[in-house]
């Protein structure tokens, strides 16, 4: 799990750095075609389900590195009275 920083470079502009929030255990699944359409996703390409436990301080804006993969949180559900997490994941380009 990693959460963005912003920071200026030696001109002025704004970069964007990627740091660790938590190392955790999760099951990652694959979504079928058929799953992302029911989920209403036409103009966002879902790709991936993860299920987690629950993890304060977690948000929408936070991104998963997986087996060398980038998954940004496209929907974070909590479930069973806040301990778990169901993350809906768009896989993105490094």
């Amino acid at each position: 799990m990693q959460q963005a920083s912003e920071s200026r470079n030696a001109i002025g502009e704004t970069v964007l750095s990627w740091s660790t929030f938590a190392t955790v255990w999760a099951s990652v699944d694959g979504v079928s075609a058929r799953e992302a359409l029911a989920a209403g996703q036409n103009e966002v390409s879902i790709t991936h389900k993860v299920q987690m436990r629950y993890l304060a301080g977690m948000t929408q804006r936070m991104r998963l590195l997986w087996r060398g993969r980038i998954l940004e949180i496209v929907s974070l559900l909590e479930h069973e009275n806040r301990s778990r997490h169901e993350l809906i994941c768009q896989e993105t380009a490094a």
